[in-house]
């Protein structure tokens, strides 16, 4: 095995080691993955799953173990036989970062090496901030969450918003911010911060969110709809990740949709773009005045918002009305594509609890085939579901070093 040759050896045969090294990571990863996946798994278990000798799965462990992120737990109580000693995740064995912005907010939590949060922090973002002022407001954000704590960081996790390219670390597109184009994320904090950068758009992570923390445990087919600045749909697929062929997947912002009297309509168009009738931003700058016109959607109080429906005004009602009605068509049309098990709601329009959600769940079900629709719920993680997304992003993509 390769535990054993030389280094002379190792030394003539430089490709071969690696590509070896590199299974070997990858069988750790997975390794840890299932652990993850079943509490109080053993090793013969994670043999039979993993389809390996338990020698070499004894191998892994013992290294594991050694390296600080596994431990032997309690053995397992049985009727007959030797019980098995189970493996559990060591909480101190490093820890994992995620960060999630959109156009005026960012937020980062770190999380220990069971995945358990530790850490959290939110930052504003200026409409007048630069690209560059950005970025280092995302560097301070990791740095804040990181602080007073001895344990390795081992890996960082970035949910963007906009288009991104995964293979390449760059986030390519997000037109709420200006000059948000090309940036080259995971060059830029790997260097900073000298740890592995995962990529993903900040809708998946609250997707992904869901299906490890959140309304999606044990579920595999599912949407997560996240509405704030923008609006994007986090499709999973048999317990996966749709991204698309070029990273669109779940870009739903852009969808043409019918206007009506309660979300815009006018007579001269009779179509809007999906976002810019129903995005959280969209609702909230429907409350403002003709006096109060100077007040961006981060300016109005969502409490405002939510006291007024919670009171029964009329003019709060008839918007998410309209934004119910838009939703539920185009939810209609995706849940068609997907059967999702379930919609999960994530954003802004979640503090109107209830009041918006049952207008949405009425709306799906106006649309639904004979078939049926799924049912809609909220999302129970709170605004930094992306962020812990994206720090979970971070714990399954990373990979121990092979010894």
């Amino acid at each position: 095995m390769a535990f054993s040759k030389s280094a002379n050896e190792r030394s003539r045969r430089p490709g071969r080691f690696k590509i070896k090294h590199d299974s070997i990571a990858m069988q750790q990863a997975d390794l840890l993955r299932r652990v993850r996946a079943r509490e109080g798994t053993s090793r013969i278990e994670l043999a039979r799953g993993l389809n390996l000798a338990p020698s070499t799965v004894g191998i892994y462990v013992d290294h594991l173990v050694e390296d600080g992120y596994l431990f032997e737990g309690k053995a397992t109580e049985r009727e007959s036989g030797r019980p098995p000693t189970i493996l559990a995740l060591n909480p101190h064995g490093g820890r994992f970062i995620g960060v999630d912005f959109e156009a005026r907010n960012i937020m980062a939590v770190s999380v220990d090496f069971s995945q358990k949060p530790i850490k959290e922090f939110h930052g504003t973002i200026a409409k007048s901030d630069s690209v560059e002022e950005i970025l280092r407001k995302i560097e301070c954000a990791i740095q804040e969450v990181a602080l007073d704590d001895s344990r390795p960081l081992l890996a960082i996790g970035v949910g963007v918003p906009g288009v991104i390219d995964p293979a390449t670390g760059i986030a390519k597109k997000y037109k709420h911010i200006k000059g948000w184009e090309n940036v080259p994320l995971v060059q830029r904090l790997g260097e900073k911060f000298k740890v592995p950068v995962f990529l993903e758009n900040n809708i998946r992570t609250m997707a992904l969110a869901e299906l490890w923390f959140g309304q999606a445990r044990g579920l595999s087919n599912f949407i997560c709809l996240g509405i704030r600045s923008g609006v994007g749909a986090g499709i999973i697929v048999n317990g996966e990740i749709l991204q698309g062929a070029n990273n669109r997947a779940g870009e739903i912002g852009e969808w043409p949709c019918a206007l009506t009297k309660t979300n815009g309509a006018s007579r001269n168009n009779s179509f809007g773009r999906l976002e810019e009738i129903a995005s959280f931003a969209a609702v909230v700058n429907s409350r403002r005045t003709e006096a109060d016109q100077t007040r961006t959607h981060s300016d109005v109080p969502i409490k405002e918002l939510v006291l007024a429906a919670e009171a029964g005004d009329r003019e709060v009602l008839a918007v998410l009305d309209g934004a119910a009605q838009t939703f539920g068509l185009a939810l209609n049309q995706l849940s068609c594509a997907f059967n999702p098990e379930i919609i999960i709601l994530a954003g802004g329009l979640t503090a109107f609890g209830n009041i918006f959600l049952d207008r949405l769940n009425k709306q799906l079900a106006a649309f639904a085939p004979l078939a049926g629709a799924p049912v809609v719920v909220n999302s129970t993680l709170g605004t930094f579901n992306g962020a812990l997304g994206a720090a979970a992003l971070a714990v399954h993509e990373w990979k121990p070093l092979a010894k």
